[in-house]
């Protein structure tokens, strides 16, 4: 495969991007100076070696930035550790922390298919398990909020890990909730305003 066709199909992996779209970055690249390329090469090789995951919300986050292998949020002393965000990806929690939230956050990576019979290998359920069972039998977690988007897996997911958690937060003694009005449906946390998600966030239930 020539390497016009091999960083096509590469592009057409990431989100939401299509065969044109993937050419067109292609294209984009080979109109550009030897030195855009280059950086573009460096950025991309250093993305894998000065970036780390967080050990607890498992959202990644620049090296030297860290508290003993936790983001700055999970880190800082100053933020709700009662209240549990539950997200799809790292980039929900840009978007949210505009809204004035202060909680923490734990990111699923993603969400369930309808048609899928294994809903571990498409999210973190047993990782979000876990976190939420520590957090509330040390007596800190008050509420899980989850936060998916609106749409039809968004809403399938939402109602797997409500149905996981259920047996939990009975024993435990901590709240579900979810986002109430304000994401209109089919859309995602990712390109929602600040205010329509403190919208959602005050009215949850």
């Amino acid at each position: 495969m020539n390497p016009i066709e091999r960083l096509t199909d590469l592009f057409k992996e990431f989100p939401g991007i299509g065969p044109r779209q993937a050419r067109r970055f292609v294209q984009f690249l080979l109109s550009q100076q030897p030195g855009f390329r280059g950086d573009l090469s460096e950025a991309i090789k250093h993305l894998g070696t000065e970036t780390a995951q967080c050990k607890s919300c498992l959202r990644w986050y620049a090296k030297g930035s860290e508290h003993n292998g936790l983001c700055s949020i999970c880190g800082s002393a100053s933020r709700d550790k009662s209240i549990l965000f539950v997200v799809e990806k790292d980039a929900d929690i840009e978007n949210i922390e505009h809204s004035g939230f202060r909680g923490l956050y734990f990111v699923l990576g993603g969400t369930i298919p309808l048609a899928s019979e294994s809903p571990e290998k498409h999210v973190r359920l047993r990782e979000m398990i876990k976190r939420v069972e520590a957090d509330a039998s040390n007596l800190q977690l008050t509420e899980v909020i989850l936060g998916l988007s609106a749409t039809t897996e968004g809403d399938h997911t939402r109602l797997i890990i409500q149905e996981k958690l259920l047996p939990v937060s009975e024993g435990l003694n901590f709240k579900i909730s979810s986002l109430g009005r304000g994401l209109s449906t089919g859309s995602e946390l990712e390109y929602a305003d600040p205010d329509t998600i403190a919208s959602a966030l005050s009215s949850r239930q």
